[in-house]
């Protein structure tokens, strides 16, 4: 097909036609009203779509380099297995729209309000959201290279099994995020505020969440080996199977946190508050817990073998069954020891059913 012009463009919009194979090179659709316009295998190469209408667009491989869509609207629009390099979106208003099976790279959502926008099996390299207003995003199965969430607000989102480890998230905040099974080994959140984040499943390696404000996280059967949350404020967070060996949590309030069946081996706690936590069956061997407030917290059945409790306030605290050889201790007197009515119904069994033919 020859090239088009923009009168030829906006007609086909209007009669919602299906443009295929045209190229478009370097056109300009500024303030274009394009809605429900459909794009197959077309080239848009350097095309200025600025405060264009594309609501309800759908381009299907097409090639889309060096496009400018700044300030455009973007609602139900459709990326489908297109090609876009160094293209900016910036203050753009975008709801609702797709990009599956797409390549992106250089490309600029700064300073965007980004809303139920889904980026799903796609490549991303050197992605920019600075300074956007993300709510109800979904990234799933995505290859992902640098991404750049600066100062940017991420609200009611879904990051599912994305590679993070590249993504700079500088001044960013977390309200109702999921990052199941996402790869963010060493990053850096000191400081940061988190309310309700899900982190089951990640890998969060060495991350640094020092001084951290976290509401209601959950590292559920998370890799945090070598984690940092010293000094960080996570009240009732929930370490259930995670893995925090040689994590340090010294100084952190961690009251009433769930650390059942976690892997702390050789983790500190030194001075962190863990009243009222609950240890059941948790690996704490060789962990530092000078100075920690263990008052009221359940350790039944922990490891804590070569642990250090010295200074450590006991008052309560549940020892039932714990293995504490070589475990160092100042104030177990005031901690409860084994609980007879627990051992009974540990070791209770049902009787066997009679044989029903006899």
């Amino acid at each position: 097909m020859a090239e088009m012009d923009r009168a030829t463009i906006e007609r086909l919009a209007r009669d919602a036609d299906l443009l295929s194979g045209a190229t478009l090179r370097g056109l300009d659709l500024r303030g274009a009203d394009l809605a429900a316009l459909r794009l197959d295998h077309c080239v848009l190469d350097g095309v200025d779509l600025g405060g264009a209408d594309l609501t309800d667009c759908q381009f299907t491989h097409c090639s889309l380099s060096g496009c400018g869509f700044a300030a455009a609207r973007l609602a139900g629009t459709l990326f489908h297995a297109s090609e876009l390099r160094t293209v900016s979106f910036a203050e753009a208003s975008i709801e609702n729209a797709n990009w599956h099976e797409c390549r992106l790279e250089a490309v600029a959502f700064d300073r965007v309000r980004l809303s139920r926008a889904v980026f799903s099996g796609s490549r991303l390299a050197k992605i920019g959201f600075r300074e956007s207003r993300i709510e109800q995003l979904v990234m799933a199965n995505l290859d992902s290279g640098p991404l750049d969430f600066t100062d940017a607000q991420l609200e009611r989102s879904v990051l599912l099994e994305c590679d993070l480890r590249q993504a700079d998230f500088t001044g960013a905040s977390f309200v109702t995020l999921v990052f199941n099974k996402s790869n963010l080994a060493g990053q850096r959140f000191a400081g940061q505020a988190f309310e309700v984040v899900q982190f089951s499943e990640a890998d969060l390696t060495g991350c640094d969440f020092s001084h951290a404000r976290i509401r209601q996280g959950n590292f559920t059967s998370a890799r945090l080996q070598g984690a940092g949350f010293g000094g960080a404020l996570a009240r009732g967070a929930i370490f259930l199977q995670a893995d925090l060996e040689g994590a340090d949590f010294s100084g952190a309030d961690l009251t009433q946190a769930i650390w059942q069946g976690a892997r702390a081996a050789g983790a500190s706690f030194v001075r962190a508050n863990l009243y009222q936590g609950n240890f059941l069956s948790a690996d704490l061997g060789k962990a530092d817990l000078r100075g920690a407030d263990l008052t009221y917290a359940d350790l039944s059945r922990a490891n804590l073998e070569g642990a250090d409790l010295t200074g450590a306030t006991l008052f309560r605290a549940k020892l039932h069954r714990v293995r504490d050889r070589d475990a160092r201790f100042t104030d177990r007197a005031r901690a409860l020891g084994e609980d007879p009515e627990q051992l009974a119904a540990e070791a209770w069994r049902p009787r066997p059913r009679p044989d029903s033919g006899v």
